[in-house]
């Protein structure tokens, strides 16, 4: 509960909070964690891999194309790998982790007309080993869409191959000494796709079809994922084993982590907040074990949507930008959604040439989905977006979390530096229950100064404590506490 005073209560509505330590706030060492934010007014804006929930921005993304798409996701794998086997190639072992793969690439991005030619030979051989037709046409004719893991493990199927003639190729033309045969993993794969098939018209138990099928292939991607183990726990050189996984076993998770990463949303940040600051687990997880304080942050109304401004992000003015407070859902299941028909990452000529067209010209079928109305499809592509940037499990129901996305198509990071508020936007700072007095004094004396320098006289410090009447948390205002005074 927060004591009730005669100006704003902070239970209305109006107020986000946001737990800092006192390092981050007051010192100026970035290598340590001190960013001076309290003294420059900014909000650092995470990217969601760097956050405490390894299920942030998790999706429950599914693949449903007709023969088109699913030949030209073998044909984009294809040239996946040997995008990537150029930085793993330059890689040196022990930095084998920053190669990444890019599910951005088309065809038309190679950069000479030598390694297109490459390309097509590479990509031919594939598809003609693994029968991509073949194994389009199955896929096609699925009744249920796969989700990540039977991609991932459909992808290994054919990896094998992908990566045999990917060095025959590269060695053919004086581009490696290596060779790596594998084996042809078309007829297996043929013949999961076909067990699919059968496990969909005649369902081994009552659970749900989906359920059963995407745990059968979690099974054996989780394999796999041993295997990796096993090696390494018995190889002499561990780096030198890692990089070679990193492109015979590991290149399929990648890439398919790469498509939900590079080919369908617009790249963001987040700042997270909390609606409350009387949550005893809140404080010791963010608040440096009470040690630290929240800071009380003003938004505006407009239209009955919570704002709030933000200088500094790419792609805006010297005025900034006014963020929507997003509310999080909080539910057991991250959203499902469409990914062929959510590569908006792309213009329209790359999409259509690359997923939308077969070989020989023929469209996708899929193809107006988007095409059909593309206002129509933007929107509700911009809302499958927020619902991926704003959902979290109920076990974090505690938080009672809102938070501001940063994202644009302008750049491709919104914020790698932290974002500036304006002073007038600090309501004020709540001190924890081990908040040191001296700490205390050192935020007063800088927020003294920024009042004198902007004339406010109506900054709020407030005290949190235990109340043992009600055995909670509660919050009271330091009314004696002002900024005149805290400077004299």
């Amino acid at each position: 509960m927060v004591e009730t005073e005669k100006r704003a209560n902070l239970d209305d509505g109006s107020y986000l909070f946001r737990f800092r330590s006192i390092r981050a706030l007051l010192d100026d060492d970035p290598q340590n964690g001190g960013f001076q934010e309290l003294e420059k007014q900014t909000i650092h804006f995470a990217k969601p891999e760097t956050l405490n929930d390894p299920m942030e921005g998790l999706t429950d993304a599914f693949w449903s194309g007709d023969e088109v798409l699913w030949e030209n996701l073998f044909r984009h794998y294809a040239l996946s790998l040997l995008w990537y086997s150029v930085e793993w190639q330059l890689s040196k072992p022990e930095e084998i982790d920053r190669a990444k793969v890019g599910a951005w690439l088309t065809e038309g991005d190679l950069p000479t007309d030598a390694f297109r030619e490459l390309y097509r030979e590479f990509c031919a051989d594939f598809c003609a080993e693994i029968d991509s037709q073949e194994l389009a046409k199955l896929l096609a004719r699925g009744k249920e869409p796969l989700r990540r893991q039977r991609l991932t493990n459909l992808l290994f199927m054919v990896h094998q191959s992908a990566v045999s003639q990917l060095f025959r190729v590269l060695k053919k033309h004086g581009r490696t000494q290596a060779e790596l045969p594998g084996p042809n993993g078309a007829d297996q794969a043929k013949v999961v796709v076909q067990a699919w098939e059968s496990m969909t018209l005649k369902p081994a138990s009552d659970w749900p079809v989906q359920h059963q099928l995407e745990v059968s292939a979690a099974i054996g991607n989780r394999m796999h994922h041993q295997v990796e183990l096993g090696m390494l726990s018995r190889a002499d050189d561990k780096n030198d084993t890692r990089k070679l996984i990193a492109i015979i076993s590991r290149f399929p998770e990648m890439y398919v982590e790469a498509f939900l990463r590079d080919l369908h949303f617009t790249a963001w940040r987040v700042a997270c907040f909390s609606r409350r600051c009387v949550n005893a687990s809140m404080w010791g997880t963010y608040g440096h074990e009470h040690r630290g304080v929240a800071l009380v942050f003003r938004t505006t109304e407009r239209n009955g949507q919570r704002f709030f401004r933000v200088q500094g992000m790419h792609g805006t003015g010297s005025e900034g930008q006014e963020l929507e407070v997003r509310s999080i859902d909080y539910r057991r299941n991250p959203p499902a959604f469409d990914s062929f028909i959510e590569i908006g990452r792309l213009s329209m000529t790359k999409l259509e040439n690359t997923w939308m067209k077969s070989k020989s010209g023929v469209l996708s079928v899929r193809l107006r989905e988007i095409a059909g109305d593309t206002e129509a499809w933007r929107a509700a592509h911009w809302q499958k977006f927020l619902e991926q940037v704003t959902w979290k499990h109920p076990d974090w129901a505690h938080e009672d979390e809102a938070r501001l996305i940063a994202s644009t198509v302008l750049a491709e990071d919104p914020a790698p530096s932290a974002l500036e508020y304006d002073f007038s936007q600090l309501e004020g700072i709540v001190f924890g229950m081990r908040t040191t007095t001296e700490d205390k004094l050192r935020i007063a004396e800088v927020i003294g100064k920024k009042c004198r320098a902007e004339g406010r006289s109506d900054f709020r410090f407030f005290q949190a404590y235990y109340l043992p009447q009600k055995g909670e948390m509660a919050v009271a205002e330091l009314g004696l506490l002002t900024f005149g005074e805290t400077t004299s």
